[in-house]
């Protein structure tokens, strides 16, 4: 095993590791009853309602990170895709959760 893919399999661990432990919180939270007032530090046990104000507010929380990746790349195709990729992926989150948030509301 070369350096390159033991680099590759470090950073696999923790990617692995997280969507391991997402997937069993989605399925114990499945058929839970959602909190919709009050703190709750678990995301799958909010409502959707709450998944979207809290993926709003996150927004801002992202601007530190975005600064040091660009002190660490630059301005970059790898950076403009970072940005771009995440981006996409708080409005399709924020989307979906607001799309769900209606459905609720008309059950």
């Amino acid at each position: 095993m070369n350096f390159q893919n033991l680099n590759l399999f470090i950073l696999a661990i923790p990617i692995v590791t997280s969507f391991i432990i997402s997937i069993g919180l989605y399925l114990y939270y499945r058929k839970k009853p959602k909190v919709d007032k009050g703190f709750k530090f678990n995301y799958y046990a909010l409502s959707y309602r709450r998944k979207l104000w809290r993926t709003v507010y996150s927004i801002p929380l992202s601007i530190p990170p975005i600064a040091v990746i660009y002190l660490i790349l630059g301005f970059s195709s790898l950076f403009i895709f970072i940005i771009l990729f995440f981006t996409i992926l708080f409005a399709l989150q924020a989307s979906f959760n607001y799309v769900m948030w209606q459905r609720e509301l008309k059950q």
